[in-house]
């Protein structure tokens, strides 16, 4: 009697046991496999970072390839760039010295063009800080002016200038730096640096000091003032002193014109 209470009472026990392993075994191999799958999906993010570290390294080398052939690159070219600008100063110093010869020789064996006044010594002389302005004289053709010549009756500095006809005026565009006769007599002068001009330009000379070039009265027309004239300077003829005397002074340019 009491096996057969004790038999009802562990029946429902037992089943209720298998249900539970019934139950559990699939449950572990579902959590085995996602675990599996998780182990996989792991590997390969390590796989991938390791192949991202790789190419790194990769990029990092070659960035730093890069930067070293930039800066040979940048050392070689700076080094062509200051090789190609002695060279071109040598060339450059090269050609001034041809240049300053030829125009010496031009200079001295009176081979330039003229434009001005005759080189001779004539009646009036000494006056005092004037600017004159050659009317009677203007350049023929365009070219290019290299110097000043004049018949001093003494030493002397002027500065020559190049005025443009605009309308009915007269505008300063060129001026040279201060050149100087050192003795008396007929004395050509080259300037430091050449100027181009244009047919029908105007020349005009400034004297700081006395005027040592003589001129005479009815044979020109060159004006003149007393003040100076500055680069950009706008001067109307008609205002100039001198009109009446027409001047002619021993002096004008040297170019090699058109």
């Amino acid at each position: 009697m009491k096996s057969a209470v004790i038999a009802r009472r562990i029946s429902p026990l037992i089943v209720t046991l298998s249900l539970t392993a019934c139950l559990t075994q699939p449950n572990v191999k579902a959590l085995r496999d996602e675990n599996n799958q998780l182990q996989r999906q792991l590997d390969q993010a390590s796989d991938e970072i390791t192949d991202m570290r790789v190419r790194e390294e990769q990029l990092r080398a070659e960035l730093e390839e890069r930067n070293r052939v930039i800066d040979v690159l940048s050392t070689e070219k700076s080094s062509r760039a200051q090789e190609s600008s002695q060279l071109r100063g040598l060339v450059r110093d090269f050609v001034q010295s041809q240049i300053d010869s030829y125009r010496d020789f031009l200079l001295q064996s009176d081979l330039l063009d003229y434009v001005g006044g005759e080189l001779v010594s004539r009646a009036h002389r000494g006056e005092e800080s004037r600017t004159l302005v050659d009317l009677a004289n203007p350049i023929p053709r365009s070219g290019t002016l290299t110097g000043v010549a004049g018949y001093f009756e003494s030493p002397g500095q002027l500065v020559v200038k190049v005025l443009r006809p605009v309308d009915d005026s007269l505008v300063v565009v060129w001026e040279s730096l201060p050149v100087e006769a050192e003795q008396s007599g007929v004395v050509r002068l080259s300037f430091p640096v050449s100027v181009g001009v244009d047919e029908g330009d105007i020349i005009a000379y400034q004297f700081d000091g006395v005027v040592p070039v003589s001129f005479d009265r009815g044979t020109g027309d060159t004006r003149f003032q007393r003040e100076g004239l500055t680069l950009g300077s706008l001067v109307e003829p008609e205002e100039l002193a001198g009109a009446d005397e027409r001047r002619a002074y021993s002096i004008g340019v040297l170019g090699l014109l058109n």
